[in-house]
Order: structure tokens, then sequence, then C-alpha cells
């Protein structure tokens, strides 16, 4: 038996109310694919490879038996032949769509035929057989916009959309669009929608990652893109969908940014979620681990600008341009933006020199808004170790810096008291990416609970420095099944359903269990790694034993009859879309004693 002993009176520090938030990027499909609900890809005919060599504008398009297709200068489809001629769209990863009876979707397009043209919006199997249609007429002479709702006659696992001339004859078609009706704000995929819900988060960082930075000049994240007429938005390829990046047997060719997905349309998923937006805007560089490519100093002040105007897209009146643009859009209240990453994970010199125009300039024009430096990629080392000696010389350079760290899980138990000797005259601490690495093979790392258990063990201390360790977010959120060039996840998802891995009920165990304050304590067993804290006026303990033994552990008198939460499992389970084998279980205390099961996670409050 052991015992612990709390000291209520004894408040360590109080931890910071954003403590538990997410991040997302649109990798592994997580966007288009993915969050974003809409289920045709390359919707505006607008592909392209990375060099400008390959016309790919047609990709994921097939043409039916006897239609005549090819993509105009405009980017356009014309199709043209005789009855019931038309194309096909194979959907991301050409899956195709998954259709539920009755289910319903939003069809739209952009059309131009002549003398009034009968088109057909046509949702069927592999082998032809309608499972919705609904039919209108293209005319007049411009292209227009047209729209209809599909419902569903029967589930199938893999249909497909078809735009059919049922009289024959020729069109010219652009942005072809399919939504589920019940996509959340008419955008985000439900039930992934709905994961992000339940993971209660305090913050969203976005939209990366590496995808910030980009491999090319061309390929770096404007976000002034990514806003205004969806049909009107550039089309960016995806560095995810490079060679190098790519699982054995795999290949991500029709992975894009069709930024439909964009930044009016994280500043919406924020407010939904009730998470404060954490944009990460680009430096004027690209990704160091490959190119490298700079944009000189003296040509940074665009890049500036931007960052300036995307406060004012946030935050700015109606009567200010670029908040203009954001209630033109349908918002005309002002998102309430606080934060902003300058660079994702960049280092070095040639970052800092780019970082303190950017801190010096936003300063005097929005000294409101809270900047986020970057520590690099690694944990610790001669780039992690520059940065903070940079920030010793300038301890008002930042509101916080980001570190990043894939680890193995021994790293994650070994390393619970990490911020504890921080310095807390520097700027605070932004955990923007971290997850555990069970192995150093992309293809071998397992969403284990032996990692989730060692990023709860973590946790504790990253708790018990919530004074300094003000934001922490798991990395990536979202896998595609079969498609992903990256794991772990906390989010695994196919076409029809999505589950929660491990370090997913972790991260919602925590951030429902988020204390004001930590506490002192005494515990005389060093596996059980603790933290403990007070929310509103009620005590909140974590437990995490990290051994394979079974643990009594006698709690104080005022945790008698306290509830309990628990996750518990084998290291090597693992949850699934047909199994969830680690997920929270509850119960009442009929004493002060508390149980804590071999490799576990324990809340009593």
């Amino acid at each position: 038996m052991t015992e612990l002993k709390l000291y209520p009176d004894k408040k360590i520090c109080g931890v910071s109310p954003l403590l538990y938030g997410i991040f997302f990027e649109d990798i592994n499909y997580g966007g288009d694919g993915g969050l974003y609900a809409e289920l045709i890809a390359n919707r505006s005919f607008d592909y392209y490879d990375r060099d400008n060599t390959a016309d790919l504008r047609a990709m994921c398009w097939d043409a039916l038996k006897g239609t005549g297709f090819f993509v105009n200068e405009k980017n356009s489809a014309v199709i043209n032949g005789g009855k019931n001629c038309g194309i096909r769209n194979r959907g991301f990863c050409g899956e195709g769509i998954f259709v539920r009876r009755g289910e319903e979707f939003v069809f739209s397009c952009r059309a131009y035929a002549g003398n009034k043209t009968k088109l057909a919006a046509v949702l069927a199997d592999r082998t032809g057989a309608e499972l919705a249609r609904a039919e209108f007429r293209a005319g007049g002479g411009v292209m227009a916009e047209y729209k209809c709702t599909l419902k569903s006659n029967a589930e199938c696992s893999r249909a497909f959309l078809y735009i059919i001339l049922p009289d024959g004859g020729g069109a010219e078609l652009d942005f072809v669009s399919l939504f589920p009706k019940n996509a959340v704000l008419g955008l985000f995929r439900a039930d992934l929608a709905e994961r992000l819900k339940e993971l209660s988060p305090k913050f969203m960082r976005f939209p990366g990652g590496c995808i910030v930075e980009g491999r090319s000049f061309e390929n770096m994240y404007n976000w002034k893109e990514t806003i205004g007429p969806v049909h009107e938005r550039r089309t960016n390829w995806n560095r995810w969908q490079m060679e190098e990046y790519q699982l054995e047997g795999r290949q991500s060719d029709d992975y894009f940014q069709s930024y439909g997905l964009g930044f009016y349309e994280y500043f919406l998923l924020c407010e939904y979620l009730g998470a404060e937006p954490v944009p990460v805007i680009n430096c004027g560089m690209t990704c160091q681990w490959h190119e490298g490519l700079l944009v000189e100093p003296d040509k940074l002040s665009p890049f500036i600008k931007d960052a300036e105007e995307l406060i004012e897209f946030a935050n700015g009146g109606r009567d200010s341009e670029w908040g203009k643009k954001r209630a033109d859009m349908g918002h005309p209240e002002p998102f309430g933006l606080k934060y902003m990453g300058i660079g994702n994970e960049q280092w070095g010199a040639e970052y800092f020199k780019r970082y303190e125009l950017f801190e010096r300039s936003l300063k005097k024009t929005h000294p409101e808004i809270k900047l986020i430096t970057s520590a690099g990629w690694k944990d610790s080392g001669e780039d992690f170790d520059f940065a903070y000696s940079r920030l010793r010389q300038n301890k008002d350079m930042a509101y916080a810096v980001d570190e990043h760290f894939y680890k193995e899980p021994e790293w994650f138990f070994g390393h619970t008291d990490r911020y504890d000797g921080y310095d807390r005259t520097l700027p605070k601490v932004f955990i923007g990416e971290y997850a555990a690495h069970t192995s150093g093979n992309i293809s071998d790392r397992r969403n284990n609970w032996y990692a989730a258990l060692s990023e709860a063990a973590f946790l504790t201390g990253v708790e018990r420095n919530g004074d300094h360790v003000v934001m922490a977010c798991y990395a990536p959120l979202f896998g595609r099944i079969g498609h992903s060039q990256w794991q772990p996840n906390l989010i695994w998802f196919d076409k029809s359903a999505s589950y929660g891995t491990p370090s997913f009920f972790v991260q919602k165990l925590f951030a429902e269990f988020l204390p004001d304050s930590v506490i002192a304590h005494e515990c005389g067993d060093g596996s059980i790694k603790i933290s403990a804290g007070i929310k509103a006026g009620k005590l909140i303990v974590k437990l995490v034993n990290i051994s394979g033994e079974e643990k009594s552990v006698a709690l104080p008198e005022a945790l008698c009859g306290a509830r309990v939460t628990e996750l518990f499992g084998n290291p090597g389970d693992e949850n699934s879309v047909s199994e969830t084998k680690i997920s929270p279980a509850g119960y009442t205390l009929s004493g002060n004693t508390v149980s804590l099961k071999p490799y576990s996670v324990t809340v009593c409050f």
C-alpha cells in the first residue's frame, strides 16, 4: 500500500486554462479527403504537377463510353456526345463515396450549355445502378451555378458521382461539388468534427506544420489565397504527395490543397469548437530539411504585411479593408485573434534574423497579439540551445517558444521533470507538436496503449509546470486509413467511419480534468507519475501507473468516496474502426483506497 499525501494549502502554480488544444495540418488526407467534407476530388479541374510540366487537370475523372472529354484553357471540363454521355469522379484516393440509405447530399456545379441542355447529377455504384438522381437544365449563354439535393435510396460502400447529359449534346463544367447535407457548418465531416468536439480543445494551431513552409516559393502557404469565393481560390499542390513521404506500396498523387478549407473556415472551426485560433504564418523560409530557400530580409515586407493584414481580417471592423472581406464572407463580427506563430519548425541564425523583423513590426502595429517563436525540430542540441540563447538576450522577444519533439515512449517516461527547472523569466512554452513513436521506422510505429501511457506520464509533468507551459498539442491530428504518409495519429478514419486512438482518450481525459492550480504532494512510489490540483475548490488527482503491477494507493480522506475514471490495457493494445480496446471506464470509490491497474491512467475527483 502506497500513501498519497496532498497539501492543498501548498499551491505550486496556476495552470494555463489553454493547456490542451489541437494542431491541424493537411497531412494524411486530413483536410481534403478528410475533415473538409467535400467528396469530389479535383472539383475544379485544375490539378497540375509540381513542375508545371504535366497536365493533370482531368485527374480523378473518367469519361463514360462514347463521351468526348477534355479540360480547356479556362480549367473547365468540356463534355459532349450522344444520349447519356458524361463523366464520373473517382473520389478521394480513388475509393469512391460511402453512401447510407436515406442520406442526403448537396450537389452544385458551375455549368455552361446552350439551348437549356438537360444535365443529371447521379450517384451510382460501379455497375451504374442508380442510388440518387437529380436533373437540371443549363443554358442562357453564361457560366452559372446550379444546385440540387440528392437522396440515396440504398446503402453503397463504393458509389461515384456521375454527371450525365441524358439527351446528349455538350456542356462546359467547373467546380463540381458534393457535400453531405449533415456536414457541420456545411463544411466539416460530421463524425470528425464530433471527434474534435470530444477533445474540448482550448486552442487550435493551424494550418501547419510543414505545409506552411512548402517546398518552393510557389508552394509556400499564403493565407490570402485561401479566402474569398471558394471557386476562385487557387489550388496548391500538397508537399505530402511527394514520393519521399510515401509508405511502401502507397502513392498520394491526387493529394492537393484545394483551399476550400482556408483561413476563414479555420476560424469558423475554432469558433465552433470554442478554441482560440493560433495561426502559423510563413516567415520567408521553405523547409530547412530540404531546399531551405530563403526570402532575403530586405524582401520580407510583403510577408510582414500579410501578417498584419491577417490580424485585420480576423479582428478588423467592417469599415476596414480586410475586415470587410471577412464580413462579406458571412462573419461581420471579429474572430478575436490573440496569438500568432511566426514560422513553423525553423531554427538557426537565418530564422531569428527574419523573426526579429516580424517582431519589431508587429509589436508596433499590433502589440496586442502574442507572438510565438520557434525552437526548431528537436528537444535539445545545438539548434535548440541557440534558440534559447537568443531568447535570453531578449526576453520580450515572444510570448512563447514553440518546442517540438517526437520521441520514443521511454523518453516521455523519463522526462516528466523536463520543465521543472525552466527559467520563468524567459518566454513561456508552447508544445506545438509531440507524440510518442514506438519505432524509428514510420511504417512500424504503433498507436498503442504503451505510447499513450508514456504521453500521459509526461503530461503530469506538463501540468505541474502549467504556469510556464501554456499550450500543448499532439501531432498529427488525422490519418486516413491506408493512405497516410505519417503515423501515429490522434484520430484515424476511412470514408465511412472514424475512431479515437488510445492517445486520443489520454488527451480527452487530461483536458476534461484540467485543474486551475497544482498543489504539492508526496508519494513514495516512483512508478506512479502524479499531477494533483484543485478546480473550483475540489481536488483532482491524476495517477499514471507505468509499471506492470497493480498498485494500491491510500488517498487523503478528502477523496473518500471519490469518483474515478480510468484508462488501462495491455501495452500493445490498439483501437480500430471495429473495436475500441482502450476507452474510459468509471466508478465510485467505496472508501479512500484506489487500485491502480497495471499500465493505467486513473483520475480521482
